[in-house]
């Protein structure tokens, strides 16, 4: 297990895996406390949200957090928007005063200068002691982007951060502790959601939300109470999404925005 700069944060730096998320749900059945980081330098086999495969190659980082127990079961519905501004909130950081925005595309897609910069996936799986293991995995565009995805990416280094891979990860990782301790096990998420609200992309905006049963047209108004996205639909009725893609309209959302790579719609 590899310390780095804050010493305390336990850590196991891998090189080549198929994917950080599943060493940490292995970590997790062999018995560990939690509050672990796994980084690699690459993955063989990483996944967005619905299965998706997300591009992993050499100069990018590739990080997962093992908590166990972190909250009640209703509060962890509210955890994607959680790590979504610790997440934010370190890369942010990195950016000059002058640099282009960082901003959230719900529920936790990082964008900067509306363009995609990080994948965040969270799984949880009921382990056979009762405990109950959750992995946060964050893959972070710091050197290179992938050209082929149905909408707009940028990495770090097009947005003009020098940061390496491993300076984006303390940024990172000390941000979602910071952001986890807001939260704090679930008691305090309107904090968490007012601080989230003040870095979301497109609030007002024409968007689209694809869900199983179909796409739903509207406006992104706001969040509920919950974390639940507010949409605004055409006839002027309101509408509480908890989960679906949302592709904002005229914003960089779905449109290549300066610095943005091209993309296959």
């Amino acid at each position: 297990m590899a310390p780095d700069r804050r010493g305390s944060r336990r850590r196991l730096a891998l090189e080549d895996v198929g994917s950080t998320n599943v060493i940490a749900l292995e970590a997790a059945r062999a018995g560990d406390p939690g509050a672990l980081w796994v980084t690699a330098a690459r993955q063989s086999a990483g996944r967005g949200r619905r299965g998706r495969a997300w591009v992993s190659e050499a100069g990018n980082l590739y990080a997962s957090l093992l908590l166990i127990d972190p909250a009640r079961t209703d509060d962890l519905l509210n955890l994607p928007l959680v790590v979504a501004l610790g997440v934010r909130n370190g890369l942010a950081g990195l950016v000059s005063r002058d640099g282009p925005p960082v901003t959230i595309k719900w529920p936790n897609d990082i964008l900067i200068d509306g363009c995609k910069t990080v994948g965040i996936l969270v799984e949880s799986e009921r382990l056979a002691d009762g405990r109950l293991a959750v992995v946060i995995g964050c893959g972070v565009n710091v050197g290179h982007s992938p050209d082929d995805t149905p909408y707009p990416t940028t990495s770090l280094r097009q947005a003009g951060v020098a940061a390496n891979v491993e300076e984006t990860f303390v940024a990172l990782a000390g941000g979602v502790e910071a952001a986890l301790a807001l939260w704090s096990q679930g008691r305090n998420f309107q904090a968490v959601r007012e601080a989230w609200l003040s870095h979301a992309a497109g609030i007002g905006s024409a968007c689209t939300v694809n869900l199983a049963e179909g796409p739903l047209s509207g406006r992104f108004v706001g969040l509920e109470s919950d974390g639940r996205l507010i949409l605004e639909e055409d006839d002027g009725g309101r509408r509480s999404i908890s989960a679906g893609d949302l592709f904002l309209l005229g914003t960089g959302g779905t449109h290549s925005a300066p610095g943005c790579s091209p993309t296959r719609h």
